[in-house]
């Protein structure tokens, strides 16, 4: 293959070489008719004028002013003859000049045709040379070239025997299985079907107790009204007076006069930051341990509206709990007692117990939504969780973990984890980053 391509590159450089010898013969004929048009190009420049001038003289003839060009001569055979002979001489100088030029267009044209097949010959000897190094990389193939046999194409929807014997093998195939299925499922005999048994529900999970209806009171006899005495000093009101005037004051309206005074007088913001008054001191407890998520300082009832100042001697009807201090984990754990944390450490800025525990109270309801729905899995799931926690000065929960937990569903703890780690306590300036301990007690509503 090689020794072919090799000969065939000797031919075309041998082409190449012939036709390069052709062009530069051509092109030095060439030369020669355009140095004869050179040695002319004086001669054609007078002749050029010469004619021109002609056509000049023979427009003045035409207008009838040749008499400036000629004079008294114009208009007489000797100047006719003058203008013939010089018509004579510019015509043979201009045979000369089309004979040359008809010399030199073959010569150009046939140069024109040589260096086209020039080019056609360097490109083929181009793809030769590729062609040949593309040779080099080709893998040696110690084989005859054979030719395939001839097979006659078979259009798509042309049909064959043997495409419908396979058709219908496959055919009776599917039948006989289909055949085979029914015949099994017309033995087959199903067992009857099993009742399902009815499961008891523990007492402590169905129980209701009803509250009975309180009977109504036996209606007393009525008393014979005594004549009063009239005095002429006033009298002060009775006590039944008194009491007809307290039970209409708590019902109806007068009910709800009472309501406000202490939403008024609960100073929320004085419990926050440096004036919070947090006691973390565990109570000893034993026992059952008891559920307290939520803790704040809470009225019993509302202080009523102040009516000191009315006509008549009627008092708040609630009840105040003042003063009282408290635990926010109540646990039979150990007889531990832990000291009371301080507000801050140092003169620097801190966040407070109180303000942990407002965020806690914030998302109490998602976390019992949480525990709630894993008791419905497992109805005596209870127990308490300690969180140690990690808060950033911006508020946010950078680690959350377990520190230790009686609860016995990871479930529960990896999504109360999860979720505590989306708590914001909020942005507060100067704070250092703190990580707490936090019991959460999970028992189920009663």
């Amino acid at each position: 293959m090689s020794v072919a391509v090799s000969q065939e590159q000797q031919d075309l450089n041998a082409q190449i070489a012939e036709v390069r010898d052709t062009i530069n013969g051509l092109k030095e004929k060439l030369r020669r008719v355009d140095g004869e048009l050179e040695a002319l190009a004086g001669e054609r420049e007078r002749y050029e004028l010469l004619g021109e001038i002609c056509r000049g003289l023979d427009k003045l003839d035409e207008l009838g002013a040749a008499d400036l060009f000629w004079g008294e001569q114009a208009g007489t055979r000797e100047t006719s003859d003058r203008l013939a002979k010089v018509r004579e001489r510019a015509g043979v100088f201009a045979e000369k000049l089309t004979a040359i030029e008809q010399r030199r267009k073959p010569l150009q044209d046939e140069i024109d045709r040589q260096l086209l097949r020039f080019d056609q010959l360097s490109d083929e000897l181009f793809e030769l040379q590729e062609r040949e190094e593309n040779i080099k990389y080709e893998f040696v193939v110690h084989r005859e070239l054979v030719v395939p046999p001839y097979t006659p194409p078979v259009m798509p929807w042309a049909e064959e025997p043997d495409d419908r014997r396979r058709f219908r093998k496959s055919l009776l195939v599917a039948l006989l299985v289909a055949l085979l299925f029914g015949m099994v499922m017309t033995i087959w005999v199903l067992p009857p079907p099993e009742e399902a048994d009815v499961t008891e529900i523990p007492e402590r999970l169905v129980k209701l107790v009803q509250r009975e209806k309180p009977k109504p009171p036996e209606p007393r006899p009525l008393e014979p009204k005594k004549p009063e005495e009239k005095k002429d000093e006033k009298t002060e009101p009775k006590p039944d007076t008194q009491k007809a005037r307290a039970r209409a004051e708590q019902t109806g309206i007068l009910a709800f006069k009472n309501t406000l005074t202490e939403l008024i007088d609960d100073a929320t913001a004085s419990k926050l930051g440096a004036d919070a008054r947090i006691s973390t001191s565990g109570e000893q407890a034993t026992g059952q341990t008891q559920r307290s998520l939520v803790v704040a300082q809470a009225r019993e009832g509302s202080g009523g509206i102040n009516t000191a100042s009315l006509s008549r001697n009627v008092g708040g009807t609630g009840r105040k709990v003042g003063g009282v201090q408290f635990t926010r984990v109540e646990s039979s754990v150990g007889g531990l007692q832990e000291a009371d944390r301080p507000l801050s450490d140092g003169v620097g800025p801190s966040r407070t117990d109180e303000e942990i525990q407002i965020v806690f109270d914030r998302y109490k309801a998602t976390l019992y939504r949480i525990y709630n729905r894993e008791l419905r899995n497992d109805p005596t799931l209870r127990g308490k969780m300690v969180l140690r926690i990690t808060i950033e000065p911006g508020g946010e929960v950078s680690a959350c973990s377990i520190e230790s937990t009686d609860l016995a569903s990871a479930v529960l703890k990896a999504e109360v984890v999860a979720r505590v780690k989306r708590f914001n306590f909020g942005p507060k300036e100067g704070v250092p980053r703190i990580t707490i301990l936090y019991p959460i007690d999970f028992l189920p509503a009663t």
